[in-house]
């Protein structure tokens, strides 16, 4: 490959091929973006084949034309990133609506910082999809864990969350998945994305207990508590820089990640309904909760900085108490009704299983 000058930028490749996070060094031209990678890879990529995505605190993401799965995430607001075309490019009319609500839509979350919550319940469901699956996407990036793929078991999770669906449907698409990381969680992104952590599977007694879980961030969606978190962040953000600066760069997705304790005493009330509605038992998530606080209180007399780092990832820490959760959940056990057991033998075993295949997270 020809010389070229000494690189103008930096910034991150996740090649869609693995997890890896690939620091790079960027020289840009006219007409095309030199790439090269800390291991000695060097490639040229016309600018005509790159799209400028969705800004989020880590940085612009731009994405490839050829290549929907690969991405480059550009941490300073460089000139050349903002000159590329945005992803999906509107028609002039769509482009003055969108433009519209994305304008109504800031000046909701600007009020709902002075006036709460209940006018962001009003707000949340005009949050278009193109607003929402793009920030869910780096939201589940930024966990830097791949997608576990087994098919049997994510078939098994597909009919999960199809006995879990409400009468009424889901308010928008539902895409459930697992991802491979031993932490004991799972968080609910904007655009439906909901993700399971396989250290929750490992530790769950059965497939009740993961039924309660996923019942628990259904009622998330339903409720749309992540729109309503990126809509707060966002009137956040303006209120504090009087409506100067960058609004997109303030949406953190670490924040996106972490729901207000009524929010997740909501979408616990949520789980009950929809676990009663589908005849699954709650008391395994009861016992389930019982097991994590003996299991932290364990860690902690063993070495209390490990508990403070596993607790930095673990379900505890998003979510109520456990002694708390338990006792509402055996409280609801009397009016529970006949029930089943949430999965089969066959699909709790391929669920299990479903992290023994892996790549990169994306949408199905």
């Amino acid at each position: 490959m020809p010389s070229t000058p000494p690189p103008s930028d930096r910034g991150v490749v996740y090649d869609g091929e693995t997890a890896r996070a690939h620091p790079v060094a960027l020289t840009v031209a006219a007409d095309w973006l030199d790439i090269a990678g800390e291991d000695g890879t060097d490639e040229r990529i016309g600018r005509d084949q790159l799209r400028r995505g969705v800004r989020t605190a880590a940085g612009v993401t731009v994405h490839r034309v050829d290549r929907p799965d690969w991405r480059l995430i550009v941490a300073a607001p460089a000139p050349w990133v903002t000159a590329l075309p945005g992803v999906g490019r509107l028609s002039p009319r769509a482009t003055r609506a969108y433009a519209a609500v994305t304008a109504a839509l800031v000046a909701v979350a600007a009020l709902a910082v002075v006036f709460g919550d209940d006018l962001l319940s009003l707000a949340a469901p005009l949050v278009p999809s193109r607003v929402a699956r793009p920030i869910g996407e780096a939201v589940i990036a930024s966990l830097d864990a791949p997608r576990c793929t087994g098919a049997a078991g994510q078939a098994a999770l597909d009919r999960l969350v199809d006995r879990l669906r409400p009468l009424g449907g889901f308010v928008e698409p539902v895409d459930a998945g697992v991802v491979d990381t031993p932490a004991v969680n799972a968080v609910t992104a904007p655009g439906g994305r909901i993700a399971i952590f396989r250290g929750l599977i490992d530790q769950a007694a059965g497939p009740n207990e993961v039924a309660g879980v996923l019942a628990h961030e259904l009622t998330h969606v339903a409720l749309r508590h992540p729109a309503k978190a990126v809509l707060r962040q966002l009137g956040v953000s303006i209120v504090v820089r009087a409506l100067g600066g960058d609004i997109g760069g303030a949406v953190d997705l670490a924040g996106l990640l972490h729901s207000s304790r009524r929010a997740e005493r909501d979408a616990d009330a949520g789980a009950l309904a929809t676990l009663r509605a589908a005849h699954v038992a709650p008391a395994p998530l009861a016992a389930f909760f019982d097991r994590m606080r003996r299991e932290e209180a364990a860690k902690a007399a063993d070495d209390p900085t490990r508990r403070v780092i596993d607790l930095a990832t673990s379900y505890t820490a998003t979510h109520p108490g456990e002694d708390e959760r338990a006792a509402a959940i055996r409280a609801a056990v009397p009016r529970q009704g006949t029930v089943t057991a949430a999965m089969s033998p066959a699909d709790w075993a391929a669920l299990r299983a479903i992290c023994r295949t892996t790549a990169p997270w994306r949408d199905r």
